[in-house]
């Protein structure tokens, strides 16, 4: 059974509030998406020229859930600097890293020049 007197007004509004906000955003960009004048199309987030990618789509899902974890220490007011460092560095090497490998990857598929050999007469 709850016990509503250990119940922190104050969170629950906070969580509340949340709530309002995140389904506020989800409509607007849901609004976006549809509008035909808009670029915006959220297929992007996971898909690469309309089909599934498994890199977009599990870097997508592990920013959403550590995204909501992330605000959910803050409501609960048991945030600290090193997680928002934790944070900040999963993102941004996840984004260096992926550059890296994406130049790498396509300096190795280029074909190699061919050697022009010379004739001395």
């Amino acid at each position: 059974m709850i016990n509503f007197a250990e119940i922190n007004k104050a969170q629950v509004s906070l969580n509340f509030i949340l709530f309002l906000i995140s389904i506020f955003l989800l409509c607007i960009l849901y609004m976006w998406h549809k509008d035909s004048k808009n670029k915006i199309d959220l297929k992007d987030l996971i898909c690469i020229e309309g089909k599934l990618d498994e890199k977009k789509f599990v870097r997508f899902g592990a920013w959403i859930v550590s995204t909501w974890g992330f605000i959910y220490l803050i409501v609960e007011e048991r945030f600290s600097e090193w997680y928002f460092a934790g944070y900040m560095a999963a993102w941004v090497g996840n984004a260096i890293l992926d550059k890296y490998m994406s130049k790498r990857y396509t300096r190795i598929k280029e074909p190699p020049k061919p050697i022009r050999v010379e004739k001395y007469e």
